[in-house]
């Protein structure tokens, strides 16, 4: 299952879609806290986190994703609009993404990640 994280409903609704499209099981979580009571006993392969959110940011959700042992392998591709985002300084993602993106992108990104932790859909669809 991915975890798609944003305070932005049109983008969660928008990845949503386009994973559930190619065979993902998809969760949603509408801010840093949301998503790490998510996280808590629900397994998912991969989290999708924007950058910037009131609260915990996604730099700080990963941070405290990678920092717990349960989760500490969890891929995360983080996504962000803003130039300030400040994911620079962090080591705690695994990916990054521009938006808006290109749906093909996105799903690049999502294989290529899936990929190195060996999780992938039996009926996933490459681009």
């Amino acid at each position: 299952m991915i975890l798609i994280v944003d305070d932005d409903a049109g983008m969660t609704e928008t990845c949503s879609m386009l994973l559930e499209a190619h065979g993902f099981d998809v969760n949603v979580a509408v801010s840093g806290a949301d998503a790490l009571c998510k996280m808590n006993g629900t397994s998912h392969e991969l989290v999708i986190s924007d950058c910037a959110m009131p609260g915990m940011s996604g730099v700080e959700l990963s941070e405290r994703l990678k920092a717990d042992p349960l989760t500490a392998q969890v891929p995360i591709l983080l996504m962000s609009a803003s130039r300030r985002c400040d994911i620079a300084k962090s080591a705690s993602y695994d990916s990054f993404i521009k938006k808006p993106f290109l749906a093909e992108n996105l799903l690049v990104e999502v294989h290529k990640l899936l990929n190195r932790a060996s999780v992938l859909p039996n009926n996933f669809s490459k681009v």
